[in-house]
């Protein structure tokens, strides 16, 4: 697909990620498998990529830790998830970049993920950096930790 450089990325409520956090992330699982512990917490933010007004791209920020650097201030990005036809259009970049620009204004040092092994090259082309060695999540598969700092 051509990139789209107009993805229109906004907030959304949790509810909002859960169907296609459920069908990407989860699937043949029911929709409660995609409701995450803090998905509404006032502190946690998700974000949309929309195509005209269809939800195409999700991710959600946590205020969390990252285990490898405890004390420090840092936002968890959660539930990233782009639906599989609208795969390299620009949406999931577009929404990874609002991500971290949101981290920024937030004054947050730094962005981390679980990242799932496959979406590892998708997060290096964008300048995150892998922290450790591969790990399992139980019921989801192969993941690596995954870092970035905020400009």
């Amino acid at each position: 697909m051509e990139h789209d450089s107009c993805a229109a990325v906004r907030p959304i409520n949790a509810a909002a990620t859960w169907p296609l956090r459920q069908s990407v992330l989860r699937p043949g699982r029911p929709l409660t498998a995609a409701q995450f512990p803090g998905d509404d917490l006032p502190t946690t933010k998700h974000f949309g990529a929309f195509h005209g007004n269809k939800l195409v791209s999700i991710a959600s920020l946590f205020i969390a830790e990252m285990p490898e650097h405890p004390g420090v201030s840092a936002l968890q990005l959660r539930g990233m998830a782009t639906a599989p036809a609208m795969r390299g259009a620009g949406f999931g970049r577009a929404l990874v970049a609002a991500c971290v620009a949101f981290a920024a204004a937030s004054g947050k040092p730094l962005i981390w993920c679980n990242a799932r092994t496959s979406a590892v090259e998708f997060y290096r082309k964008l300048g995150w950096e892998i922290l450790g060695a591969e790990f399992d999540v139980p019921d989801v598969g192969p993941h690596f930790h995954m870092w970035r700092r905020v400009a």
